[in-house]
């Protein structure tokens, strides 16, 4: 009886302990957001999302061959913006067919991947500017059964010649969160430009 009685106060003190590492990781999600999220949302506020979210996420392969996919923007990230650590440089954004069939409806189909591929920059010192190394490549996958937690969406980054990603749960959390703002348009903060062009040439 003494030793139920001890057994309990142990789960007690453990369940305590756990609420407090909870509010930690949670705490690490917010933060997290800056940098786990697409660049051009790292100055918007995260959406609530729960620490567990990316929690023993299905594995995302390397999108091999994506640089074929359709080309969907690109952008320059400076010094000057709050997200230039993790994102600085040049970047272009690939989707696969069926990414292209959310931009068209904004309704993202499971299977869609988008590939956000960033390169430093390189300044010759006469006006022109290139790219130069790349940096890393982020992915999202539509998969509404294998994502649930993260509204379909999972993500994935991989460091310039590798093929493992490297996220970490909160880091993974974070993207879903700051990809959360963008609710109204699939989670997908990229806009593809060149739409109307590609529709009426039938690609």
């Amino acid at each position: 009886m003494r030793a139920d009685r001890r057994d309990r106060a142990s789960h007690g003190q453990a369940a305590r302990s756990f609420g407090l590492g909870d509010a930690v990781l949670v705490a690490a999600v917010a933060l997290a957001v800056a940098v786990g999220g697409i660049a051009q949302a790292a100055a918007a506020p995260a959406a609530a999302q729960s620490a567990d979210a990316g929690k023993d996420a299905p594995a995302i392969a390397y999108p091999a061959g994506y640089a074929l996919w359709t080309h969907i923007k690109s952008g320059l990230i400076t010094s000057a913006h709050a997200a230039y650590p993790r994102f600085g440089g040049l970047h272009h954004v690939y989707g696969n067919a069926a990414a292209l069939q959310g931009f068209r409806s904004g309704n993202y189909p499971d299977g869609a991947v988008l590939v956000y591929d960033l390169f430093e920059t390189r300044d010759h010192g006469d006006g022109i500017i290139d790219q130069g190394p790349r940096r890393h490549i982020d992915v999202m996958v539509k998969d509404s059964r294998r994502f649930a937690a993260t509204a379909g969406w999972g993500y994935a980054e991989f460091a310039a010649g590798q093929r493992n990603d490297r996220l970490k749960t909160a880091e993974r959390d974070g993207c879903a969160a700051c990809h959360a703002t963008r609710r109204q348009h699939g989670d997908v903060f990229s806009e593809w430009a060149n739409q109307a062009e590609t529709a009426a040439t039938g690609s």
